[in-house]
């Protein structure tokens, strides 16, 4: 249903992308999707007239050009960073960054939120360090499965491949439209999500489950409707990574990573953006990936005016807020310095600059921005033009008007049809990937030992099972440890009936081979990456969720003792088992109904 780029599709989508510039229109609708397996929790509203500089809102248009008079040079400048710091809480240090500096934004990381209230306050405060000036973006990473900042008075969704497996456009709606209503409660008015990336490289190492798969259609197509959803809740949307981190095989934090396919392979796979931002997207992060098969050199697409200005802005027609990802990861900043980097972009057209970690970094930016600019090696149209997105976006989503105080918007707890969101997400994602017919589902009555890289998978398994003997190790042992757990697993394995293995990565493989060696069958719950499912032949059934967070835990638990069915398909292809693949796995409730009623199950 949704295929990976096959030659035919790439050259439909090299056209389509050829002919954005002068002829915007809907993207290419994928064929139909199969019925989702669970209640939609939402409708996906009917897709928006796209946007363009055709339509543009004249009273938006009045309102920046009276801002963009009011500010200096110095302003200007301060409008193009989107900056970090340490600590929970608006100290001295931070209000000289903030306030002094007049910073475009500010994003939180997990160093500075301990709790949805501390998290709220904290937002306040840096909001009214700029009250008599322009109000900053308050932004995060919040995708979802491995990237959460903040877990409480929010909805923690599975994750992009977990959508990926459940191939709901509904669902994705929801998720982006419950999330952005809960952290707007908290007092965030932008999120760096969703990752658009296509992982088509088994072994990216920063992409994996962050990803909604390996088809470019069922990228695109989820992309598209969580991003609505998302926006539609008032949140500021800055998708990443472009244009497109999925096939490469290095990390940025350390290495630059080079994307080695044709020129035609690489427009194939930045489909997913061109199709949000056909639908009006607010944002994009640029990936610090070098493309030769469209640039012909190793420069990396953050820096490069062949991409953000030639393909993005003129070919794609994108005029949104273009934001870098991190100038201080390795890829950039050991090859040409932060400072010089940060120039470098806003003229190539990026229109603000990541710098969240080092503070002698933030002043390095912020100096060689300002004599670029008065020196007008970087010009003045091209800083106009940056300055006039970033008050576009803040116009256009409402930052301008001041919300309630966090005391008024926590009176309430969130929505709890939020949760239920995450929930349906989880339990339409469960893959059954193999079994042997006999060890799944679980009885209640085994005797089961479970080893798992995640804890919530034992305690939704104790809230079944009281009598369970559960042994939680670390998702990265120390080598020290390992002899330790190995002796330990193997005496729990020998107790049990059956024995349940949450795997997480690869380090928890040996202790599937381990169990498997005391004769007792084992069952594997896949966390992370399914490409893993396929080194654990000794497993008699194998069941993957794509995350670890507690709703999908609880799914997989739910799927073992048979309480729901495993209505997900693999949203990537495995060596041994193709895209789309999933087995059907019966609930009792749909076996006794069968049972029941035998010639239902025979259409």
């Amino acid at each position: 249903m949704f295929p990976r780029p096959s030659p035919a599709l790439t050259v439909l989508l090299v056209l389509a992308l050829g002919a954005c510039a002068t002829a915007p229109g809907r993207p290419p609708e994928p064929g139909p999707l199969p019925p989702s397996e669970t209640p939609a929790p939402a409708q996906v509203p009917p897709d928006p007239t796209p946007t363009g500089s055709a339509t543009v809102d004249l009273a938006l248009q009045s309102r920046v050009d009276a801002l963009m008079a009011s500010l200096s040079v110095e302003d200007k400048v301060g409008q193009l960073m989107m900056v970090g710091f340490a600590g929970t809480g608006v100290d001295a240090s931070v209000e000289a960054l903030v306030r002094g500096r007049r910073v475009g934004g500010v994003c939180l990381f997990k160093r500075n939120i301990a709790s949805g209230e501390q998290v709220a306050r904290l937002n306040d405060g840096l909001r009214r360090l700029l009250a008599d000036g322009i109000p900053p973006f308050l932004a995060l990473d919040q995708e979802g499965g491995n990237v959460v900042r903040v877990k409480d008075e929010v909805v923690v969704l599975p994750g992009n491949m977990a959508l990926g497996a459940t191939r709901s456009p509904e669902l994705a709606y929801a998720a982006g439209h419950a999330q952005g209503e809960d952290l707007k409660r908290l007092g965030f008015n932008m999120n760096l999500a969703p990752v658009l990336d296509v992982n088509l490289n088994p072994r990216n190492p920063v992409i994996g489950i962050r990803s909604y798969g390996d088809s470019v259609s069922l990228v695109s197509e989820l992309g598209r409707a969580f991003v609505r959803g998302q926006q539609d809740a008032g949140l500021v949307t800055v998708a990443k990574h472009f244009p497109g981190h999925g096939a490469t095989d290095a990390d940025s934090h350390r290495d630059l990573p080079v994307m080695r396919e044709s020129r035609e392979e690489v427009l194939a796979q930045m489909e997913p953006f061109r199709a949000v931002i056909q639908d009006g997207l607010d944002g994009l992060m640029t990936a610090h990936v070098a493309v030769p098969g469209l640039t012909g050199d190793d420069v990396p697409a953050t820096l490069h005016p062949r991409v953000l200005d030639g393909l993005l802005r003129r070919r794609l027609g994108f005029d949104g807020l273009v934001l870098t990802d991190e100038l201080e990861m390795d890829a950039i900043a050991q090859r040409y310095g932060v400072g010089r980097a940060a120039v470098l972009a806003v003229k190539a057209g990026a229109d603000m600059v990541l710098v969240p970690w080092r503070a002698e970094k933030k002043t390095e930016v912020y100096e060689a921005l300002l004599a670029a600019a008065l020196s007008r090696d970087l010009p003045p149209a091209r800083l106009d033009e940056a300055v006039r997105h970033v008050l576009t976006a803040k116009v256009r989503r409402g930052l301008f008007e001041s919300p309630p105080l966090w005391e008024e918007r926590l009176a309430h707890p969130p929505d709890p049809e939020h949760a239920e969101v995450a929930r349906r997400i989880a339990r339409a994602a469960v893959t059954l990937l193999r079994t042997d017919g006999k060890h799944f589902p679980l009885s209640p009555g085994t005797r089961l030992a479970v080893i798992t890289a995640e804890d919530s998978l034992g305690e939704a398994i104790l809230e079944r099972v009281p009598g369970a003997q559960v042994l939680n190790v670390p998702a990265w042992p120390s080598k020290a440890r390992r002899a330790v757990l190995r002796q330990r697993a193997r005496r729990l394995a020998l107790a049990a009936d059956v024995v349940v293995v949450g795997l997480v990565n690869s380090h928890q493989l040996e202790l599937v081979t381990l169990a498997a060696a005391t004769g007792r069958p084992v069952l594997v719950v896949s966390m992370g990456l399914p490409y893993l499912a396929e080194s654990v032949d000794e497993a008699r059934a194998v069941l993957a969720i794509y995350s670890y967070q507690p709703a999908a835990t609880e799914a997989a638990a739910a799927a073992l003792f048979g309480e729901i069915g495993t209505p997900g398909r693999l949203p990537v292809g495995l060596s041994r088992l193709a895209f789309g693949h999933g087995l059907e796995g019966v609930s009792r409730e749909q076996a006794a109904a069968a049972n029941r009623h035998p010639e239902r199950g025979a259409r």
